[in-house]
């Protein structure tokens, strides 16, 4: 496991503060913030990049459907 140093407003730690029960509790909210916010990221990259590679795949059928050079079944794409 990783381990990062961040830097919060002491004003809002301290607003937010009353409603932990103590500092602990407030650390593992905050750990889990940040952990759904990468996992999130990471996901959101994966998704983009599945959609590039459909996208990029698409265009190139459609390019060679109209150039009358089919290389690919294109059927096949959307099977």
């Amino acid at each position: 496991m990783c381990t990062y140093n961040i830097v919060l407003n002491d004003t809002l730690v301290q607003k937010a503060r009353p409603v932990f029960p103590d500092d602990s509790s407030l650390q593992r909210w905050l750990q889990e913030q940040v952990s759904a916010a990468l996992e999130d990221l990471v996901g959101n990259q994966t998704e983009t990049a599945q959609q590039d590679m459909v996208s990029s795949s698409l265009k190139q059928a459609f390019r060679e459907l109209h150039a009358g050079e089919t290389k690919k079944n294109a059927r096949q794409l959307f099977a």
